[in-house]
């Protein structure tokens, strides 16, 4: 009886060690003033919409996509925009491709007191959005509105259109749109 007792209690903290080693990674944060941090993360984003950021010496503080513009987890970037968290799917010189990994849309926050609904981007969790450098705009691309948000986006390159009206590029190649749009003079 004694032996099962002590390999359940091995068993069961092996457990909790390798729950929190995937739980808690080496991270940075950037901070809303450019601040860059060193610590580790605690993945919340699916759960609370939020990250918990632990730094050098061993504090953490809760963090929502309010509080800071971006960080890096796992060697995966991720930014804040319009209360939400993206990750970072492709980037370039004239344009980014993001996808929507929280739905902070309709959370209730506390402005001191004073309780506030949070508003959000246009779509929800696993949507892609089109950044453009030139105007900086997040166009939220979905399967309907592939052809008219790429299209337009993209106007100014003949290879993306050509691709386009051909075929060979659709909402399902939306990475390789955007990589083939940073790649046109």
């Amino acid at each position: 009886m004694k032996k099962v007792l002590i390999m359940l209690t091995f068993i069961l903290g092996s457990s909790v060690i390798v729950a929190s080693a995937q739980t808690a990674t080496k991270s940075t944060i950037t901070t809303s003033a450019n601040e860059v941090l060193e610590g580790t993360i605690k993945d919340q984003m699916q759960k609370k919409g939020e990250i918990i950021f632990t730094d050098a010496a061993g504090s953490s503080k809760r963090y929502s996509p309010a509080d800071i513009s971006g960080f890096t987890m796992d060697g995966v970037k991720y930014i804040s925009y319009a209360n939400d968290f993206y990750k970072v799917v492709s980037t370039g010189t004239k344009a980014s491709l993001y996808v929507r990994v929280t739905d902070n849309s309709g959370k209730t926050i506390f402005n001191g007191a004073e309780p506030v609904m949070l508003t959000t981007a246009e779509g929800r969790k696993g949507d892609y959005y089109l950044q453009i450098k030139a105007d900086g705009k997040f166009n939220h691309v979905n399967k309907k509105n592939f052809l008219e948000v790429v299209g337009t986006a993209c106007a100014d390159c003949s290879l993306v259109q050509n691709s386009i009206k051909s075929g060979q590029l659709g909402y399902e190649q939306l990475a390789k749109a955007v990589e083939q749009y940073n790649n046109c003079l």
